[in-house]
């Protein structure tokens, strides 16, 4: 029937199933029976025939694909709902129990109500101790079984009579538990390792291990992981599935997890181990959540979330106000952060009457902070809209959603917010606008792209004469228009290469905008250059000479950009025409003497340091001149 103990052979298929139900009801012995193992791990259990924490076992099944199955086996008293929890949180298979001698019990219910708000939709249901009842009483029992299901997660799961003692029923219930693996999906490899951890311990020459089931992606000896929330670097020195050392576990596995570079004491129960990026450090999010019948989600209780293996004290704020009954969203805050994404299921339970009163999905571990009663009423809209692509299983369009929402974010913060990899994310991001390491939606983008060109136009119709606009010009009106200050220097370089915004030297201009000087303009530039050449290699103080000439200080500048002067200090100029002159006499020089002094290139110029120097340093930048220690050679 089953096949115990070893490991099973590497590659076998694995799936984890949690055991749930009442105190007493025979959870341990039943998973005795199926593997073989003892799951108790404590003396005390094993004394007091009560299971205090989570026990595990595990087996490869006598079916058809001989699967192995993992068992988490859970608490079933009311005092231990929170290492249930622990333990349920990251498993999405029930092995649900319930004696046929006391039938459907309290924690028969609050456990059947965390696996329905968790969404354990695939489970088998053991009816146990029929050694102890007669034939009829047993199938009465499943009938009000089957009564309670009703509505549930399970109400279509099958009910198998079995007995721990004697083995009846035990072959059915291998046969059910193989075909309820068999119609489970396969865990998902997203490429986004996490192992909640519902262990933590020291072995002697090893260091610390931290034992999980993990999801969403592989884990691999080597690699390197952080402990999160706290994001502590660690690395993988080893891993061990059911007792076997493995070079690799896949998600769906129970995984022991040996970590070098973190002490014991830096890790425990609620953690989990992933990659550090890929997860949020999360204090508030954004959620759908549902109330159980008959009770209500408030502002006001001692609420505790448990989610994966974790359990955090909170705040709940009903997105509408008031309470939620049924179903709803609202804002949850931690009082400690929680690595989370979207799509992850938990469970509220009020501490003051140790209740479970509902639970729902985290829908955005990112949230905005919307203010008043129309952008919380908005908020609820777009969470809807959020949920739709979770429900569908739409990370892609969660993606533009969660951009759009924004008008952009951060690529990396983005991705992890809803659950994707950096390449997945990028594969999905095709139609957002790429800022540098950030996304922008393209609604938002069209609208700042919009306000640069409309603020470059605007500033050259008030300065005709400037070629360029001051990029501080496009910056600023950009960030006015609502893009992120840290994002507007990327956008302008989005504009330069989409043609949109022309960068010329230091500055930007619209690429239809061109220096018109008016008949005065054109004046002033005559007289300007012709006091600049009547004096070429000798010319005097710009400054002076703009004065008189009645050239503006924008006029001045086009002058330069264009490249008509050539500015060789603060108050030196010349005219292009004079540097050309200028080169055309040293080249001559050059080619009956050789190389020139600065002493014999002013001489030759006929005028004084004072303009030969400066023009000589031009002259090298430009490439004309080629300086060597104390002479230049003429090159171009």
């Amino acid at each position: 029937m089953t096949a115990s103990g070893p490991a099973p052979p590497p590659g076998a298929a694995m799936h984890v199933v949690c055991t749930a139900g009442h105190v007493d009801h025979g959870k341990s012995s039943l998973v005795r029976a199926l593997t073989g193992m003892e799951p108790d791990r404590f003396a005390e259990e094993r004394r007091r025939g009560l299971t205090i924490d989570l026990g595990f076992a595990w087996t490869r099944l006598d079916a058809p694909g001989a699967p192995t199955v993992a068992f988490v086996d859970l608490p079933g008293h009311e005092r231990f709902v929170g290492n249930m929890l622990a333990g349920a949180g990251a498993v999405e298979l029930a092995l649900f129990v319930v004696a046929a001698d006391e039938g459907w019990m309290p924690q028969s219910q609050e456990h059947l109500e965390i696996l329905d708000v968790l969404g354990v939709s695939h489970g088998v249901v053991a009816l146990t101790k029929t050694d102890t009842v007669d034939a009829d009483t047993v199938e009465v029992a499943a009938e009000l079984v089957r009564e309670a299901l009703a509505g549930s997660v399970l109400a279509d799961a099958p009910i198998v009579a079995v007995s721990a003692t004697t083995g009846a029923g035990l072959p059915q219930l291998v046969a059910e538990l193989a075909a309820v693996v068999a119609a489970a999906p396969a865990a998902a490899d997203h490429d986004r390792p996490r192992l909640w951890v519902d262990r933590a311990f020291s072995v002697r020459g090893a260091g610390t291990v931290v034992t999980g089931t993990l999801a969403g992606g592989t884990l691999r000896a080597g690699d390197e992981v952080a402990v999160l929330p706290a994001g502590r670097v660690a690395r993988v020195r080893g891993l061990q599935s059911l007792q076997a050392t493995v070079p690799a576990a896949a998600p769906g596995s129970r995984v022991a997890v040996n970590l070098s570079g973190v002490d014991r004491n830096a890790v425990a129960r609620g953690d989990a181990v992933g990659r550090d990026p890929q997860w949020l450090a999360v204090t508030a999010f954004d959620a759908w959540v549902r109330a159980l019948p008959g009770r209500a989600i408030a502002r006001r209780g001692a609420w505790h979330l448990h989610a994966g293996s974790g359990e955090w004290p909170v705040r709940v704020s009903p997105l509408r106000g008031g309470t939620v009954t049924g179903e709803g969203f609202a804002r949850i805050m931690l009082d400690r952060p929680a690595p989370l994404t979207a799509g992850d299921r938990f469970v509220l339970r009020e501490a003051g009457r140790q209740a479970t009163v509902g639970g729902g999905a985290v829908v955005d571990p990112d949230p905005p902070r919307p203010r008043g009663a129309a952008a919380r009423a908005a908020r609820a809209e777009a969470l809807r809209e959020r949920l739709t692509a979770l429900r569908g299983s739409d990370r892609a369009a969660l993606l533009v959603l969660h951009v759009g929402e924004r008008g952009a974010a951060d690529a990396t913060r983005a991705a992890a917010a809803v659950g994707l990899s950096a390449d997945a994310a990028a594969a999905a991001a095709t139609g957002l606008v790429p800022l540098g390491g950030a996304w922008a939606h393209p609604r938002a983008a069209s609208r700042w792209f919009t306000a640069v060109s409309d603020a470059l136009r605007a500033h050259h119709a008030a300065h005709p004469v400037d070629r360029v606009a001051p990029k501080d010009v496009a910056l600023r009106a950009a960030v006015a228009a609502g893009c992120p200050a840290l994002l507007a220097g990327p956008l302008l370089d989005v504009l330069v290469r989409l043609g949109r915004v022309v960068a010329d030297g230091p500055g930007v201009r619209d690429p239809g905008h061109a220096v018109r000087l008016d008949s005065g303009q054109r004046a002033a530039r005559d007289a300007l250059l012709a006091a600049l050449d009547a004096a070429p290699l000798r010319p005097p103080s710009l400054r002076a000479a703009a004065e008189g000439a009645g050239a503006s200080a924008a006029l001045v500048r086009e002058l330069e950009a264009a490249g008509t002067i050539v500015r060789l200090g603060p108050d030196l100029a010349m005219t292009a025409a004079a540097v050309d002159q200028a080169v055309a006499t040293l080249r001559a020089a050059y080619q009956a003497e050789g190389a020139l002094t600065a002493s014999r290139a002013k001489d030759v110029l006929a005028t004084s340091r004072k303009f030969a120097l400066p023009l000589l340093e031009e002259l090298d930048r430009r490439g004309h001149t080629r300086r060597r220690g104390d002479v230049r050679d003429v090159v171009a």
